[in-house]
């Protein structure tokens, strides 16, 4: 490891421990980079500085990022409806920020419609428009660009109702406004620190073959915050991109099982997003390779968690707080709503690997509690903003 990889990694563990005091004063913090099960070698001068890294981000936070400024006004939307299109409930992340966003936003006294977007531009476009029709008192998108329902969230914006994006990156063309917002992803976090626990894993010598989700540009930009981070700190590191789609789902296990035959080195199989790793594996598996292959999936929930724990293909998983994520967007859309001031916004990621998974109940009322990421007093910490008794 150079010295320019050296600092960078520093900065990041310095930026998580000036985080962790902030929340001591103020309530706030925020999300680290990663930590190893079984590092093979040394990854050079600026291990210490890895391991540190990779530390911070295999921890459980000590306190959510709750935002500090109360919402005013929330009242007099009381008795309306929140419409809320993510784009496909075949996700089951999805199923978990709609429960929580249902929940918040029931503590106001705040309705939620629930639209699924199919993973269809059409159905995405008719849900944004029924919300509009409806007169809905805001429209949350999950995972849905911009660019895709353009007209529909120009047209509900166009009629008054607040539009908030979440799990995407911000659309340059399409800036935040009075009433546009977003909740940012964890996407790019969980790419970074997938790329440093190889690095220390492998002792910085891993070659790579990553599934990147070509489904739009926000995936795109995540896998690609993880090269970066390989390329600054693990130069010796190999990697070859292999694009998966949503739309072209059975070729994945094809695609990988070719990528491997064609490259009987690869030692690293890294999935974006974890509703790939199924067939995933079955391309490892038709390549002979799953005695030479280590498994690792970003986005993880309740199914790769236990499969992670089977000890069978996959070593490290990434995963983001999607429980507290429901509250986040209930509380932009309200801010929007009201014309309250709006924060930034961190949505806490974690790593976990074959050696803390033991640590982690495998539930799924684990998971929608949000106990895997940090306390769960989120919950109250939102409500006291809200103004709720």
């Amino acid at each position: 490891m150079n010295a320019s990889s050296a600092r960078r990694i520093k900065g990041l563990v310095a930026a998580g421990a000036v985080a962790v005091s902030a929340l001591a004063l103020v309530g706030c913090a925020d999300s680290g980079s990663a930590t190893s099960p079984s590092a093979s070698a040394s990854a050079g001068s600026g291990d210490s500085d890895l391991d540190a890294a990779l530390a911070a981000v295999e921890a459980p936070l000590d306190a959510y990022p709750v935002p500090t400024e109360a919402v005013d006004g929330i009242d007099a939307f009381k008795g309306e409806t929140v419409y809320y299109v993510p784009v496909t409930l075949q996700s089951p992340q999805f199923s978990i920020v709609s429960a929580q966003l249902t929940e918040a936003l029931e503590t106001v006294g705040i309705s939620v419609q629930v639209c699924d977007g199919k993973g269809n531009p059409s159905d995405i476009g008719s849900c944004i428009g029924q919300g509009t029709q409806a007169g809905a008192a805001a429209i949350v998108t999950d995972a849905v660009p911009y660019g895709l329902a353009a007209n529909a969230l120009d047209a509900a914006q166009a009629a008054g109702i607040p539009v908030v994006i979440s799990n995407q990156i911000p659309d340059d063309s399409h800036p935040a406004s009075e009433t546009l917002g977003y909740v940012p992803a964890g996407g790019s976090d969980q790419e970074i620190a997938i790329a440093q626990w190889i690095t220390k894993d492998s002792g910085g010598t891993a070659n790579i073959l990553i599934n990147r989700t070509a489904d739009g540009p926000s995936q795109k930009a995540y896998v690609q915050a993880g090269t970066d981070e390989l390329d600054e700190i693990c130069p010796d590191c190999t990697y070859t991109i292999n694009d998966v789609s949503s739309s072209n789902f059975p070729q994945v296990t094809p695609s990988v099982s070719a990528a491997l035959l064609n490259d009987p080195t690869i030692g690293y199989v890294v999935n974006d997003f974890a509703q790939f790793l199924q067939p995933t594996q079955g391309g490892v598996q038709a390549a002979g390779m799953m005695e030479s292959v280590k498994g690792v999936t970003g986005s993880a929930g309740i199914g790769a968690l236990q499969a992670l724990a089977s000890n069978t293909y996959l070593y490290a998983a990434t995963g983001q707080a999607n429980a507290y994520q429901g509250w986040v967007e209930a509380d932009l859309a309200l801010r929007l709503m009201t014309g309250s001031t709006v924060p930034e916004y961190t949505i806490p990621v974690r790593l976990f690997t074959r050696e803390n998974i033991g640590d982690v109940t495998l539930t799924e009322e684990a998971e929608a509690s949000g106990e895997w990421f940090g306390p769960t007093t989120f919950r109250e910490d939102f409500e006291a903003l809200w103004g709720v008794a």
